[in-house]
């Protein structure tokens, strides 16, 4: 509750307006739900299975399992931009929806929409688990902070791709998104070589808050 309250004063004072009344925002927002688990079984364990296997057969598996890094780097730029390019679908399907909208607002919503149903279903299902687990409480502390992170991080990206569209340049703020995205996401390699998980919960947190901010302020400021 604290987390989902710090949360919403911030988004008070740096995220865009949603247009709650319009029935396309809650089609992205129940899109989001729906599409995340095809996602992660689909584009994010297939998908990261699949170049793995290629770059393997190329660089010799033995030398890919003895590089942990190197693995880890590819898996989180595999999953990245394989959850970009899902943030994207559903941005075009929500816009497709709203008949192709071109007010700020409305684009932003557009974008904003199917990743909080995303990100806050994926958020949901890592903490009932830490739950669950019956994890020390610092462990679970840690545990809400990282995920506090991940939706930071998810819609600072989501920001940039409406900044794409808004601007006409999609790919750029694709490439850009996923670049932050795979930095999150290689945090995860730093836990398997034995980080400490306060640093790795640092590190997360930096590159989410760094994400939703640089994301928010791309976004034009009025809130008419």
């Amino acid at each position: 509750m604290a987390a989902a309250l710090a949360f919403g004063l911030f988004w008070g004072r740096a995220g865009a307006p949603l247009l709650l009344g319009r029935p396309g925002v809650w089609f992205g927002l129940l899109l989001g739900v729906v599409v995340y688990p095809f996602a992660q079984i689909w584009l994010h364990d297939e998908l990261t299975r699949a170049v793995l296997d290629v770059v393997a057969e190329n660089a010799g598996a033995a030398s890919i399992r003895d590089q942990v890094q190197l693995a880890g780097l590819i898996s989180a730029g595999v999953a990245a931009y394989a959850d970009e390019f899902t943030k994207l679908i559903m941005l075009l399907v929500v816009g497709f929806v709203m008949a192709r909208p071109s007010n700020p607002r409305a684009v932003t919503a557009a974008a904003v929409a199917p990743t909080a149903g995303y990100a806050l279903f994926a958020a949901q299902l890592t903490l009932t688990r830490a739950l669950q687990a019956d994890l020390p409480a610092p462990d679970l502390a840690f545990a809400f902070v990282r995920e506090w992170a991940w939706i930071a991080l998810q819609f600072g990206t989501a920001y940039m791709l409406a900044r794409g569209w808004l601007a006409g340049r999609l790919a750029g703020y694709v490439l850009l998104a996923g670049i932050l995205h795979t930095a999150a996401a290689y945090t995860a390699t730093l836990d398997d070589l034995g980080w400490h998980t306060a640093v790795v919960t640092l590190i997360l947190a930096v590159v989410g808050l760094l994400a939703f901010s640089w994301g928010a302020s791309l976004i034009p400021a009025g809130r008419r």
